[in-house]
């Protein structure tokens, strides 16, 4: 049994500044995130008015350091947990519209070198979130995440990429791509790739959930790269381990945030709804079933914060995030299907958000790189 030992008692009470940006993304996540849900469905990303506002939240730029026009404050992994669990609440497809960005100017801050901060970080400050893709995810979700479904030859004056990439967010979009790539010694790292690159190709997909973020598969095709186009210059190394880690935790906050507005909606569902002239909740099956919710949730929401808050304490918090993650995708599901199944027919239908939630809860085992603490 691993002792983790601190100088400070267990708390997971929020600090001042924690409360408060929980309480602003909350209610940001009940009247702006959650009525627009099914309309960005429809769309199939979010309209321009509501992005704009979503990127007057400012989450990115708090990020990046003054000197490429940000404000440089520090933020803990715990409260981007809490921030991730606030804006799921509202609705994962535009969540994510927040947090794909906000992870890779995360990884672009803490790992790119001086002329790519200069290049890539300046313009989440004033224009669009989407110039630079993050390409984490394999073509397929079988098999090692560590080892990349593209590979790259670093053998020569240019670097050569050849595989797929499936469930980039907002590819059509940008710029830039940063793509995970395994090279011949089997070690994984994160590469600069220009839109207008030859031998790249971008395919449109449309997937059962997120269908309010725009996804795409890129591939690569003897696609030839500059070694400076690596992520932090030629002779860098990324501990991509931990990138994956830090993703796990992020995509388990933001199925937090979904099972908990999956438990808030049932509550008063299964208590206002009668058969056989008594409330529905009153049936042990019903009952139990709800109670099951509200203790798997509670479980996910101490086993997040608990990997967050290793992160924070410079541990190894591998393991952690490992069983966090683990736990998220396949009680997420569980608590989606459940969330359908107390609310019957009902729950198959457009009438109610809860087919959207299970949709969309279904997709957290298999996107890394969709979020990240």
């Amino acid at each position: 049994m691993q002792d983790y030992k601190t100088e400070q008692p267990f708390d997971i009470t929020m600090s001042e500044d924690q409360q408060m940006t929980w309480d602003m993304l909350m209610k940001f996540a009940e009247t702006e995130m959650r009525p627009n849900a099914r309309d960005t469905e429809a769309l199939g990303r979010p309209e321009k008015a509501l992005m704009e506002k979503m990127q007057a939240l400012e989450l990115i730029s708090l990020i990046i350091p003054e000197e490429y026009d940000g404000m440089g404050l520090e933020q803990d992994a715990v409260s981007q947990a809490l921030a991730l669990e606030a804006l799921a609440y509202g609705d994962l497809s535009l969540a994510m519209s927040l947090s794909v960005p906000l992870f890779t100017a995360k990884i672009i801050s803490e790992h790119g070198s001086e002329e790519q901060k200069q290049t890539f970080l300046k313009p989440y400050c004033s224009q669009s979130l989407f110039h630079v893709a993050l390409g984490m995810n394999n073509a397929s979700a079988m098999g090692n995440p560590l080892n990349s479904s593209v590979l790259v030859e670093e053998d020569s004056a240019e670097l050569i990429l050849n595989g797929t990439k499936a469930g980039i967010a907002y590819a059509s979009e940008a710029s830039s791509f940063l793509i995970a790539a395994t090279n011949s010694s089997g070690e994984t790292n994160l590469y600069f790739v220009d839109h207008e690159s030859e031998g790249l190709d971008i395919i449109a997909k449309e997937y059962m959930g997120l269908k309010g973020l725009p996804l795409s598969d890129i591939t690569f095709s003897n696609c030839k790269i500059k070694t400076s186009q690596k992520l932090g210059g030629h002779n860098y190394s990324i501990n991509f381990q931990q990138l994956l880690d830090s993703s796990r935790i992020g995509m388990s906050a933001l199925a937090l945030g979904v099972c908990q507005a999956v438990l808030d909606y049932v509550v008063p569902y299964t208590n206002e709804r009668v058969a056989f002239d008594e409330p529905i909740s009153n049936r042990q099956s019903v009952a139990f079933l709800v109670a099951d919710m509200a203790i798997e949730i509670e479980a996910l929401r101490l086993m997040v914060h608990k990997a967050a808050a290793l992160k924070d304490l410079g541990a190894d918090f591998h393991r952690q995030a490992s069983l966090t993650y683990r736990f998220a995708a396949h009680h997420g599901m569980k608590i989606g299907t459940d969330g359908v199944q107390l609310l019957g027919g009902h729950g198959f239908t457009h009438e109610h958000p809860v087919e959207l939630w299970y949709r969309n809860l279904r997709a957290i085992g298999i996107f890394e790189g969709g979020a990240g603490v």
